[in-house]
């Protein structure tokens, strides 16, 4: 493996926020899987936030491979709680690209909430897509 060529180094340094996604999709926990389908296809993502209903507090995400699975096996009403398969990890606006490559990598997950430092407000999300496609930014 060869040595990080100094722009590849200088596009890891810059900070989550040039490429994150301001916003983000979500329902409420109790919401159904039909809800999440419409979230997902409305706003063209492929995982939506799942809420506590009370506190707005960030409980995971739903993907869209799940939402599939889901909608194959289960034909009673399903509330978005259940569905959830990926776990929340969040990341602050500042941080380094280089650090939201690192979580998802080491998280094993698909997005990063972005918030604030002791925040779990989120301002967005980030995703590997969104790294690579800021890459020429």
């Amino acid at each position: 493996m060869t040595a990080m060529s100094e722009p590849t180094a200088g596009v890891l340094d810059r900070p989550v926020r040039r490429v994150m996604r301001h916003g983000v999709v979500s329902v409420p926990e109790h919401a159904l899987l039909d809800s999440v389908r419409h979230a997902m296809t409305d706003h063209q993502v492929h995982a939506v936030l799942v809420e506590e209903r009370t506190t707005g507090r960030p409980l995971g995400w739903v993907r869209a491979e799940s939402l599939l699975t889901w909608m194959n096996l289960e034909h009673e009403p399903v509330h978005a709680h259940r569905a959830i398969t990926e776990p929340i990890v969040t990341i602050a606006p500042d941080a380094p690209l280089r650090e939201a490559v690192a979580a998802l990598s080491r998280h094993g997950v698909s997005h990063l909430l972005v918030c604030g430092a002791g925040d779990r407000t989120a301002e967005g999300v980030v995703t590997a897509l969104d790294i690579v496609a800021g890459w020429e930014r």
